[in-house]
């Protein structure tokens, strides 16, 4: 049975991403001093109560030669950005998706969408794509194309 210790220690080697090796369970589970099982069985239940939403790989885009980006601030009329904002997120090409309120007068934007490419004209080409594919033609949207940056981490919970 595993202690509160144990518990925490897994959470917190969770946060930080699984170990890249050939058994990445195994060397967690040994590193945090409890079975393969017994870790399984504990990532399961914390999945199953929702504790943990989703659980996934995350890629560093820019060590894979993705190293432009934009955000992309789109003017979607308000009944519309829940319909509009669930197709966006379906885009292969968008890795991020979210509904912002609205800061009138200056910022009218109220949907916030992020894309990676190799080059600036790649991220150009793909949100032309997407806009066409799904005729979004009429909404108004800028693009914010990144031009340093100051930090990027993985996205975690600190517990």
């Amino acid at each position: 049975m595993m202690n509160i210790n144990q518990q925490r220690k897994i959470l917190n080697y969770l946060s930080k991403g699984l170990p890249i090796c050939e058994e990445p369970y195994k060397a967690l589970a040994e590193s945090s001093g409890v079975s393969e099982a017994e870790l399984l069985s504990f990532i399961k239940d914390l999945v199953d109560s929702n504790v943990i939403s989703r659980f996934g790989m995350v890629i560093d885009h820019d060590l894979v030669g993705y190293e432009e980006n934009a955000i992309v601030v789109w003017d979607i009329p308000d009944d519309e950005v829940d319909q509009i904002g669930a197709l966006l997120g379906l885009q292969e090409k968008i890795s991020l998706c979210y509904h912002r309120q609205r800061q009138l007068p200056d910022w009218p934007y109220n949907l916030f969408t992020m894309i990676h490419g190799k080059t600036k004209h790649d991220v150009i080409t793909e949100l032309n794509k997407i806009v066409s594919e799904n005729g979004i033609e009429n909404y108004a949207c800028d693009v914010l194309i990144s031009t340093e940056t100051f930090k990027h981490s993985e996205a975690r919970t600190d517990w």
